[in-house]
């Protein structure tokens, strides 16, 4: 099995229950909240460790959410869940995404005025934080639009250790724009047009999955700026990307990502991960990064 996932796609059926109990009754888990300040924000994130294990003797994998989302949302929950069951330690983040002590998802009514350079910068607070907790290595994983991002952060994270891209969106621009338009039958040009005369301006546009929303300029150029899958094999990292069988929102990724990278698809799989799947995608998350633990580079 790991063999295959050096040499390219595995397919993976769905595992049975029982053995998901049994592993998750001789691993407990503790979680604990975990808040720092880095700068003028205070960033949230939720720990989860095995009962037998601290940050300071264990390998910590660094788990970053998708669009306006945060770390209770199901798929980055549950994933959590599942790899400490197999005796992996997790740090779920929310990104600030311009909030102070933000804990849940990011409204729509308020003002988007982030920058998703912030991402990055916040995402390496994150990893000082842990090696300064004595963290023996710093994994990172991103989910779907959090994907795409991990990848682009990877050359900025040196100390981290390996890559995990969960269903990333990456995409170029001509599928950025038509799923703007099969999202809210307009196209997605004037609005990008507004953005680039003034970026510093307050638009009032739909936005990601808010209609109507107030947003900066230059955050909505960003947010709907291109993510190539060739990211994926630039994140200066080993790098296993996760593929949903059946995934309803990011469409062909298999076929999109360059021949050379590692990757994983679970058969029948939905964007999310429900259930069985989501047991099928942290095996082989942990497998991945327990054979690169090993690995001389």
């Amino acid at each position: 099995m790991l063999s295959a996932i050096k040499r390219g796609t595995l397919k993976i059926a769905s595992l049975a229950a029982v053995t998901i109990s049994a592993i998750a009754a001789a691993m407990p888990a503790r979680a604990e909240p975990v808040q720092i300040k880095p700068g003028q924000l205070r960033l949230n994130g939720n720990l989860e460790t095995p009962k037998d294990k601290t940050i300071g003797d264990n390998e910590v994998l660094l788990n970053v959410h998708g669009m306006l989302s945060h770390y209770g949302q199901e798929t980055i929950a549950a994933l959590q869940r599942n790899l400490v069951a197999r005796g992996r330690s997790s740090l779920a983040v929310n990104l600030s995404l311009g909030i102070d002590d933000r804990k849940g998802p990011r409204a729509c009514d308020a003002t988007h005025d982030y920058a998703i350079a912030g991402a990055e910068r916040e995402a390496a607070s994150w990893v000082d934080w842990l090696y300064g907790q004595r963290a023996r290595a710093v994994d990172i994983l991103g989910f779907s639009r959090g994907g795409a991002q991990v990848a682009a952060m990877g050359p900025a994270l040196p100390t981290v250790r390996r890559v995990v891209l969960v269903a990333p969106s990456f995409a170029i621009s001509s599928e950025i724009a038509q799923a703007y338009e099969k999202t809210y039958g307009h196209p997605l040009a004037p609005a990008l047009a507004e953005a680039r005369k003034d970026p510093l301006k307050k638009l009032t546009v739909d936005f990601l999955n808010c209609k109507q929303a107030t947003v900066l300029g230059a955050t909505f150029l960003d947010s709907y700026a291109e993510l190539p899958p060739q990211l994926a094999v630039r994140t200066g990292h080993p790098t296993l990307v996760v593929i949903a069988g059946k995934d309803e929102v990011i469409t062909n990724l298999e076929s999109k990502l360059p021949s050379d990278v590692r990757k994983v698809t679970i058969e029948g799989s939905s964007h999310y991960f429900p259930d069985l799947f989501g047991e099928d995608a942290a095996d082989a998350i942990a497998k991945f990064l327990t054979r690169e633990s090993r690995s001389p580079n």
